[in-house]
Parts: C-alpha cells; structure tokens; sequence
C-alpha cells in the first residue's frame, strides 16, 4: 500500500543499526528484492519500487551491543511528542535534532525500557510503502507490563487498543485509522522491546530463503490469531526481525 503521509502516532519509519552495513545489504536486498541507495556519511536508503523502505547506518566501533531495528512513530510537533513522553513516565535518551532537511528526530525509553523513536518530516515523509511483501507491515511490542504499555503509548500518541485475555494488548491503531498496525504482548524484563515484522508472500518459504542468506529461524513460521503467519528470525549480524503474511 502506497503512503504519502503516515497518520499522526503511526508507524512511519525504522533504522538498522548495524555492524556490518555490506553484509546488510547482501542480505536484505536479496531477501525482499530492495535496491539500496547509499547517501553521504554510508547511511543506507533500501527502497522498493523506487520508494524508500527503512533504512541502514553502520554502528560507531564499541556500539556494536546497540545493533537492532530502531522503530519511529509520526509526529506533527516532536517538542510536544518529548514533553509527552516525560509526562507519561518515559524519558529522552536522544533529543529533537535536526536530519538535514529530511526532518527532525528524537529517540526515547518507555517505562519499561523498551526503546523508540519519533519522527517530525519535512522532505522526507517515512516508509511509501507498507503492508505489502517486502514493507513494514506489524510492529510487536514484548513487554512485562501490557496495560501499562498500551497506557503510555495511548497518552503520548493517541493510539486505540482493544484489552484481550490473558493480560494481552494483542492489536493497537493510530488515532483515525481502521486497520491495526501492530499488537502488544506479555514478555519478560529482559526481552521488551520493539520487533518489525516485514511482509512477505509466504512466510514458511521466505524462512527458508532468509537461512539460505545467513539468516537464523529463532522461532519457526506458527500462526498468530488476529496477525497472520509469523517467523522470528536474526540476521547474519545478529539482528533480530519478523517475516509476517498477514492473515
């Protein structure tokens, strides 16, 4: 699905911090059919069908610890998005700066210490496609506290969550749209944080395809209610990710 303007508290964006910008790349782009497109300073544009997807940027030496799926939400005011952040309970662990005149970005630590971004566009609006093979299509959040998280994430961003059993949050959506873009789900304090699932035609033969690149099955192709088929995976650097066929 083409996007020229992800709603406000919407998934618009992801980074990949990573190790190994070559391998990356080899990977991905085999992977999902991207290209990639290097700009100054090595940060990695992959694109589909001429639109920019995520993004890649290689980690500074001593950071290699920090390699994963960085995960950005749409914002029309991020000064207001961090004085949010901070009144719901979390806190800056980067603040707004200024991304050429692609637009303004800051980085945050949820109460439960998952990490996340915000982003303010200006020449650059996000991902243009999503919910499709080879595009964003769900973001999972593992948490040991699902109704805190959906509380927190619902003050700063406005999201709609529908409470399921088992103490899990399993769908939420930006305010004003009708189709969920990701779940939050009951996890231990060691494994919060943000997974970005990428959509792909089907899942079980994309696990093979991904282990055939370097890639690892952490947990193999099952399906979710309410999502789809889902696989876990890392990349050949480590990274974890999701491959997803929406159901």
């Amino acid at each position: 699905m083409k996007i020229t303007r992800h709603l406000p508290g919407a998934p618009c964006w992801a980074d990949l911090d990573t190790p190994d910008v070559a391998s990356a790349r080899a990977f991905y782009t085999s992977l999902f059919d991207w290209e990639a497109l290097e700009l100054p300073g090595g940060y990695v544009n992959f694109t589909l069908r001429q639109e920019k997807i995520v993004g890649a940027i290689k980690l500074k030496e001593g950071e290699e610890h920090s390699a994963g799926w960085s995960v950005y939400f749409m914002t029309e005011n991020l000064t207001e998005t961090t004085k949010a952040v901070e009144a719901a309970g979390g806190s800056v662990v980067s603040p707004p700066r200024k991304v050429s005149v692609a637009g303004s970005a800051a980085v945050y630590e949820a109460p439960d210490g998952a990490v996340f971004g915000a982003w303010e566009p200006d020449k650059h609006p996000g991902s243009g496609l999503v919910r499709e093979p080879g595009t964003p299509s769900w973001f999972g959040l593992s948490t040991p506290d699902t109704g805190g998280s959906a509380a927190f994430y619902t003050q700063v961003f406005s999201w709609a969550s529908e409470p399921q059993m088992a103490g899990h949050i399993a769908h939420v959506a930006a305010d004003g749209d009708p189709e969920e873009f990701g779940g939050i789900t009951n996890g231990t304090a060691n494994s919060q944080g943000w997974t970005l699932h990428f959509g792909v035609e089907e899942v079980d033969a994309a696990s093979v395809r991904a282990v055939a690149l370097g890639g690892t099955v952490i947990s193999a192709p099952t399906d979710v209610t309410g999502v789809g088929r889902v696989a876990v995976l890392k990349d050949p650097s480590g990274v974890t990710f999701a491959l997803v066929t929406r159901a």
